[in-house]
């Protein structure tokens, strides 16, 4: 024989083949049944001792919180709190939002002994400061107004220091 008739024999053998074995699948995948289904070889059964890729995450450790032991940053963290919480807008907060009604969407006090990065820390008090002035009220832009009275204050501190200049004169 010659090789383009072993070639044709062997190519329509292989063709039959892939014929048969395709009427096959669809024939058995046909006659299945929805229940049977999930018996089925073709699908990826899962392993008795295998865990599932939702549990894998769930029971992986966490990373151990690192604590901030240096006392200089504890300090300008704490400073930065306080410039918070001493606003029209904190203490509106916490007359009208009780701790049991609070959301994870209400500003939050940073943790200033959790280790931050100089710009994660930042980000936090920047985000916790915005989420405050949403409590400020018109009545506290108002109060802001009230501050020219140390304005004229100062001025007349500052006639009584060209006065004291005056006497210097003399």
């Amino acid at each position: 024989m010659s090789n383009s008739a072993i070639d044709n024999t062997w190519t329509k053998d292989l063709r039959e083949t892939l014929n048969d074995k395709r009427k096959a699948t669809k024939e058995r995948i046909l006659s299945q049944s929805d229940s049977s289904r999930e018996n089925s070889r073709s699908r990826k059964r899962a392993k008795p001792n295998e865990k599932s890729s939702v549990e894998t995450r769930a029971s992986k450790p966490k990373k151990p919180v690192e604590l901030e032991t240096d006392p200089l940053m504890l300090q300008r963290r704490q400073k930065q709190i306080d410039y918070g919480k001493n606003t029209t807008g904190y203490h509106n907060y916490l007359q009208q939002v009780p701790l049991d009604k609070r959301t994870k969407d209400d500003p939050k006090t940073p943790d200033k002994y959790s280790k931050y990065s100089r710009r994660s820390w930042d980000q936090l008090i920047k985000i916790w400061r915005l989420k405050l002035h949403e409590y400020d009220t018109d009545g506290a832009k108002s109060n802001t107004g009230s501050n020219s009275g140390s304005v004229a204050g100062s001025a007349t501190y500052s006639d009584e220091e060209e006065e004291e200049g005056d006497n210097d004169e003399q």
